[in-house]
């Protein structure tokens, strides 16, 4: 083998290499994406519930979650919903703080500032009170509201001035939900699919560029010997 073949098939053999291993990066980060986010670009992390035996709502306030299952994109690339779910139909609404304190003032409610759900724990305190709300749908303080056992409403990331307010719809004690956040980010679906498709191109390619790298090695070099004079007879 001469010289130049031995820089082909090294060459061959390096990118082959370089390109599998860029190939099988894309394929692992296009698949923790998918994972993460499916190809609707929606991540539904569990936060932990909300609750209060002897109040009419709970409030959520100073909003700040600590969630054991963390977001591999800044918070400001994406649209911020929570999720709430219990056993009987539920109103949840967002509102200013001081809005929101206002409509509750002097119903006992639960004032939780922090929710951990890595340990399942929430800092809360009960605010006492004896006055029964008004219907809470009917109020037009709310910036976003939904009810029903599910509901789901935006949440803006960048405004720490704003609350969140569980209670059962009929503004009856004894409010319990679990809580969800659901980050969107739309372009994360189409970018996901077009790394795992990128991947598998690359791969394809660096298989292909080792086994030219592999049969450029294998080839029988030329003799170098001068070719037998045939015997001649008369």
């Amino acid at each position: 083998m001469d010289y130049r073949e031995n820089v082909k098939r090294l060459v061959l053999g390096l990118l082959g290499a370089l390109l599998g291993l860029i190939g099988l990066g894309l394929l692992g980060g296009g698949g923790v994406l998918l994972s993460l986010f499916g190809t609707d670009g929606e991540a539904d992390i569990p936060i932990g519930q909300v609750s209060g035996d002897a109040v009419r709502a709970v409030v959520v306030t100073d909003f700040q979650i600590s969630s054991s299952t963390a977001l591999p994109v800044d918070e400001t690339w994406f649209d911020l919903r929570l999720e709430v779910t219990g056993e009987q139909p539920l109103f949840m609404g967002v509102a200013d703080k001081p809005d929101s304190l206002q409509y509750l003032q002097g119903v006992p409610y639960e004032l939780v500032t922090g929710i951990d759900s890595s340990s399942d724990s929430m800092d809360s305190t009960t605010i006492p009170g004896d006055r029964v709300p008004p219907d809470p749908g009917a109020e037009t303080i709310w910036t976003d509201q939904q009810t029903g056992r599910q509901a789901s409403v935006a949440w803006p990331v960048s405004n720490s001035d704003k609350t969140l307010v569980v209670m059962n719809r009929d503004a009856s004690k004894g409010v319990a939900a679990d809580i969800s956040v659901i980050a969107t980010v739309t372009w994360i679906g189409p970018l996901a699919v077009g790394m795992l498709i990128a991947g598998v191109v690359l791969v394809g390619l660096a298989i292909l560029l080792l086994v030219l790298a592999f049969r450029a090695g294998g080839t029988a070099p030329p003799s170098s010997q001068p070719p037998m004079a045939s015997a001649y007879t008369r």
